[in-house]
């Protein structure tokens, strides 16, 4: 019996969450905007530490992100900012207060989108932002080319496992 485990994937609309989980879990990037209504959940096995698991990834609508129900259970959470967008890293503070409220114990990784486009938010600003929300990590991604983006869905997994590991 593999063991699931629910994450969810967090930010404001067009910061590339759809993207970031179609190209680590079908290797694809797709120009097209599709707006996510509500919720979409995806799976994806993962090992960690010879163990095999899946990962529930909840893809949270960025206009409806205040709904409970969405974070409940959750064992981690991947919050995601445009990297060229200052504006979606500082609406993450919503973002962490839903979680915090809801799934109050899950580990927190922020995720910088769009390094293809270039960084206009600074770098040591997402390090920053999640020092001062204590998260555990931050990092910055590229869905469109695929850069780092197999790092951070491992990270996440890491810290989910990590999470339910603590709680046994």
């Amino acid at each position: 019996m593999i063991r699931t485990l629910k994450v969810i994937i967090g930010g404001e609309g067009n910061v590339g969450k759809t993207s970031l989980i179609r190209q680590y879990a079908k290797g694809k990037f797709s120009e097209a905007r599709n707006l996510t209504l509500g919720i979409d959940i995806t799976t994806q096995e993962f090992v960690i530490d010879g163990d095999p698991l899946k990962l529930a990834l909840w893809d949270i609508e960025g206009q409806a992100g205040n709904r409970p129900n969405f974070y409940l259970g959750a064992q981690a959470a991947m919050l995601v900012y445009d990297v060229t967008e200052l504006l979606t890293l500082k609406a993450l503070l919503e973002w962490v207060e839903r979680c915090r409220k809801y799934c109050p114990d899950a580990p927190v990784l922020i995720i910088g989108n769009k390094l293809d486009l270039g960084q206009k938010v600074p770098g040591n600003w997402g390090e920053k932002f999640t020092q001062y929300i204590r998260a555990q990590q931050h990092g910055s991604v590229s869905a469109k080319t695929g850069e780092r983006v197999a790092w951070a869905f491992e990270a996440l997994a890491t810290l989910a496992v990590g999470h339910v590991t603590a709680k046994v």
